[in-house]
């Protein structure tokens, strides 16, 4: 198969074109913070609400930028962590003491990528089949995809479900990859398939691990919540 066949499998087994033009998206759940791999008391802090909001835009020509609208919260106990918003033209980061030890990991240019390959077969996108390897021990196809601005982001494809496993990219921290993993359906129609399971790296160390136990697609998200 070529890359760009690749690639219409895995949206065809992701939701077919809601997965591929989605309008919003809602996850909630837990997480688990490891900044640096460390676990120690010191560090380590577990998220007993993580939640994410997203409003996807029509057209993305650039991958590892913040576009469309986007909200993420990370509380523990009675803590606020941080609340992360972007509106679509400023963004606004709320952070605690502890969460601006570690600001850089969190600027948008080094966590956007995963979204391009929803726009990877229009025009002036590159794509180019790699060597297939495996994630977790499932067989995948890689794929990479250059965007119009010249951004290479690489994808991880099962082999046989075609459930998206892997991205990667380069970012001004250093090399950064996400494992995603235990698949499922949103908690309403329609059908979206999303990885319920989410790690985070920088440079090969765990940072965070994300466990989206709701996930609901195509809300009304109110501009309010971006703001």
């Amino acid at each position: 198969m070529q890359a760009l066949e690749i690639l219409e499998k895995a949206l065809a087994a992701s939701g077919g074109e809601v997965w591929q033009n989605p309008r919003a998206l809602r996850l909630e759940g837990v997480a688990d913070f490891t900044p640096h791999g460390l676990t120690d008391a010191a560090h380590f802090l577990h998220f007993d609400y993580y939640t994410l909001l997203r409003v996807f835009p029509q057209e993305n020509v650039e991958a590892h930028r913040a576009n469309g609208k986007v909200r993420i919260d990370a509380t523990y106990g009675d803590n606020v962590f941080f609340k992360l918003k972007f509106d679509g033209q400023k963004s606004d980061m709320q952070m605690s003491a502890v969460a601006k030890r570690y600001g850089k990991y969190f600027e948008w240019s080094n966590n956007f990528g995963f979204s391009i390959i929803r726009h990877a077969g229009k025009e002036g996108f590159q794509t180019i089949r790699l060597a297939d390897d495996q994630v977790e021990g499932h067989p995948c196809h890689f794929v990479q995809v250059t965007d119009p601005k010249q951004n290479v982001t690489v994808f991880g494809i099962d082999c046989s479900t075609f459930n998206i496993r892997l991205v990667q990219f380069v970012t001004e921290l250093g090399f950064h990859h996400r494992i995603y993993a235990d698949f499922g359906p949103a908690d309403n129609e329609p059908r979206f398939i999303q990885a319920h399971r989410m790690r985070v790296y920088f440079d090969g160390i765990k940072w965070i691990d994300i466990q989206w136990q709701k996930a609901f697609v195509n809300e009304v998200l109110a501009d309010e919540l971006f703001i």
